[in-house]
């Protein structure tokens, strides 16, 4: 079995490449846990609730034209709905190159932040809405 390293992920945010401004990405898949638990069994029970995905990008920020900061600033500050877009590689979606696409909304955002002589990063959380993370083979 093949094991992947991290080397050419694809993140797109509202339709922006941001692949060469990334240095992590995470995606987490999390429903929201009901308890059923009654006077019949012997231990606790639940079922899945709603979902509450989130994708957390770190970005190398870059205050440029169509870059990092001139994209998410209007997303965080217009309140608007955008498409975030993940893939292993940058190669064709695929059985063993999926695609994780949500609808996000960005509800905080800090565009600058580090040390004297650091690199400007900035890690920010895309909330899913309504139907979560999708993901696609094909």
């Amino acid at each position: 079995m093949a094991k992947l390293v991290l080397r050419d992920c694809s993140i797109v945010v509202n339709s922006v490449d941001f692949s060469d401004h990334v240095s992590s990405v995470e995606i987490t898949l999390v429903k929201d846990e009901i308890e059923t638990t009654n006077f019949s069994g012997q231990g606790r029970e639940r079922v899945a609730g709603l979902k509450d995905d989130s994708i957390v990008v770190s970005f190398q920020q870059d205050f440029a034209a169509g870059e990092v900061d001139a994209t998410l600033y209007p997303l965080w500050n217009n309140e608007t709905e955008f498409t975030v877009v993940v893939k292993p590689t940058a190669a064709a979606v695929s059985a063993t190159n999926p695609s994780y696409t949500a609808t996000c909304i960005l509800l905080e955002y800090q565009p600058l932040s580090g040390d004297v002589g650091d690199l400007s990063e900035t890690e920010v959380t895309f909330p899913t809405q309504r139907t979560g993370v999708t993901r696609a083979t094909a």
